[in-house]
């Protein structure tokens, strides 16, 4: 009986070991994707050259705090180093009134595509306009808290409206004075101790508001509107606003193949701050430029899809100049997501500035992608 005691609570030690670590150790995923390029661009110093690159290299820790809350890590890796991309927690239940709540750095989400990494696009880059209207670098990626709410709505219609405040630093736009101004006292004279206060806080804002249908059984359409505001230059308070639409829409048109259409328009009304040396005073100039892009991304047998992408924007400064872009891409995946071999080619047509005879030259870029992932971290569905 001694034995079969002994061996009972073994084989309970063995199974129950897996769980235990399953609670402790979060989900790991890492997603390589190296390239190949070519780039016909007269200002790269590669141009008309085939150049391979390792690519970006992400690592996803992800995993549920307890029943309520989840927490997620993704680190990048490229030839500038190790960074933190993105690091929050959501809390999804017990929140009075049914609110999710989420806090810490992450993509934040303006419009559809913003909030979606380069490895889960059917194309190489991230569309112009949104580089060019929105803050920060690579993508509007702020230090947050985000308070969401669905709203009960009749049918299969869903409402979603989300706030976020934001440390606002990406809005942060820095300035360089000309000789006459800082001969007139301009604050970021470097023999003077003034500065524009950049390195002060000031709060942004975000707010969005989407719906969701369903299209028969399986298709369905999203749409939303969103606004943000925040403080590009301190001393003289000026202000950066964009405002945004979206539409996407995911149409099956069998068990194995749908058409996927998505495009967003964006206005940027922002005011850019300069040292008047007359009056010796701050001085704002309105910036209000409008564009937007659209694409479609057919996939077929599931394992296969092409499309096509078009963008038109005006230049973020007084010329508000029309830049235009068009794209041709195609993929496969050798089984399924986990890896998938992408070519993409776009042709950038720069508008032609006024006072000039010439139209720039456009740029043609064509690129190879290989985009591997291991780990349970996948594309979403919608």
């Amino acid at each position: 009986m001694r034995h079969v005691v002994l061996y009972g609570l073994a084989a309970i030690l063995m199974t129950s070991a897996p769980l235990r670590a399953g609670v402790i150790n979060p989900d790991i995923s890492v997603v390589g994707q190296p390239s190949l390029n070519m780039t016909d661009d007269n200002e790269d110093p590669n141009a008309k050259r085939i150049r391979l690159d390792a690519g970006e290299t992400e690592f996803v820790f992800d995993s549920y705090l307890n029943p309520y809350a989840r927490g997620i890590f993704i680190l990048s890796l490229a030839e500038e180093g190790l960074e933190l991309e993105e690091g929050y927690f959501t809390i999804l239940r017990g929140l009075p009134c049914a609110l999710d709540l989420k806090g810490g750095k992450y993509r934040v989400g303006f419009g559809k595509l913003n909030t979606a990494h380069h490895h889960a696009n059917p194309f190489a880059e991230p569309f112009r306009v949104l580089g060019t209207y929105l803050p920060g670098e690579e993508s509007f990626n702020e230090i947050g808290v985000s308070l969401s709410e669905r709203i009960p709505m009749p049918g299969d219609f869903s409402l979603t409206a989300s706030v976020d405040v934001l440390q606002g630093d990406a809005f942060r736009r820095s300035r360089e004075p000309d000789s006459e101004a800082v001969a007139a006292g301009d604050p970021l004279d470097p023999y003077a101790s003034g500065s524009d206060r950049s390195g002060e806080t000031r709060l942004a804002l975000v707010g969005r508001l989407s719906g969701f249908t369903m299209v028969g059984e399986r298709s369905g359409i999203e749409f939303g509107i969103s606004a943000t505001q925040g403080t590009n230059n301190v001393a003289a308070a000026a202000r950066t606003r964009v405002y945004g639409v979206d539409v996407k829409a995911k149409l099956w048109n069998s068990p194995r193949s749908y058409l996927h259409l998505q495009g967003e328009m964006l206005k940027l009304d922002r005011q850019d701050a300069s040292w008047d040396p007359v009056t010796a005073q701050y001085t704002k100039d309105k910036i209000t430029p409008f564009g937007g892009f659209v694409f479609a991304d057919y996939n077929f047998a599931l394992r296969y899809n092409v499309g096509a992408s078009y963008e038109r924007y005006q230049t973020d400064d007084a010329d508000r100049i029309w830049n235009q872009a068009v794209g041709l891409f195609a993929g496969f995946a050798l089984m399924e997501e986990t890896t998938a071999i992408r070519a993409d080619w776009s042709r950038f047509v720069p508008g032609t500035p006024p006072g000039t005879g010439e139209n720039p030259k456009a740029v043609n870029t064509f690129t190879l992608r290989v985009i591997y992932s291991m780990g349970p971290h996948k594309v979403h569905e919608f």
